[in-house]
């Protein structure tokens, strides 16, 4: 994705029901570096937690949407979490992190086997020792299901935004075409308009966890769902926890 200028409709839309499964995890070191931090999301109710992060995202936008949103923090929330631009493949950093994670099916932005890869070599070699790595990605769709569209809307203070998704999938290639429309309605008459398109990659658990063995890793659990539930077919995705021996 680009995220451009509608990353400040983003969270409007956005569900949280994945913060307590990553929160679970990062307590145990409270040190954590966040691949694709976005607005902050997941991070700031990290660091009101008291985990210290790292949060990195190669969308200024976003980080100047998470930049305010943590404006709004206390003092001490303010100096837990670090924003940083960066590419989740490609990057360097001096620091050793006990725990990484990518929420929201970031992963999916890494859409050749080399882009994953270098992804999962990045957080291998920014991990301490024992260290751990969580993520989670979509299930691959149905037989015969290619394309998809749906709209939703949500109430602002202006008015009403309204987001339009259309995608497709190469069979192939099961990479996704995503074309996003985010509009702004006020008393139903449209006054700003964003169109964003981008492509992820849906894999299968099994892809994922032959590409973290290859990379070193040892695969500690796979859920279905942020409720750390058993992994099943019919799971609506899959949540991997890495270990860096």
């Amino acid at each position: 994705m680009n995220y451009g200028p509608a990353s400040k409709y983003y969270d409007l839309f956005a569900s949280n029901d994945d913060i307590g499964f990553y929160r679970s995890l990062a307590m145990h070191g409270r040190q954590a570096l966040e691949f694709g931090v976005g607005t902050g999301r997941v991070a700031i109710p990290l660091a009101r937690a008291g985990v210290h992060i790292l949060g990195i995202d190669r969308s200024r936008y976003m980080l100047d949407v998470a930049r305010q949103n943590l404006a709004r923090e206390s003092p001490s929330v303010r100096k837990r979490l670090t924003l940083k631009l960066g590419d989740m493949r490609k990057f360097k950093l001096k620091e050793r992190f006990q725990f990484i994670y990518m929420a929201a099916a970031t992963f999916e932005h890494c859409i050749t086997e080399s882009e994953q890869r270098k992804c999962l070599k990045n957080a291998y070699d920014a991990l301490q020792n024992s260290g751990l790595l969580a993520f989670d990605i979509s299930q691959p769709p149905r037989q015969g299901q290619y394309a998809s569209w749906w709209i939703d809307r949500r109430r602002i203070s202006l008015g009403e935004v309204v987001r339009t998704i259309f995608s497709r999938r190469d069979p192939e290639t099961n990479v996704v075409s995503v074309n996003l429309f985010f509009d702004l309605y006020q008393s139903g008459k449209m006054k700003e308009r964003f169109f964003e398109y981008g492509e992820a990659r849906i894999s299968s658990r099994k892809d994922v966890e032959g590409l973290l063995r290859e990379v070193g890793f040892e695969v500690n659990s796979v859920y279905g769902d942020y409720d750390k539930s058993s992994h099943r077919e019919e799971s609506p995705r899959a949540l991997f926890v890495a270990k860096k021996p």
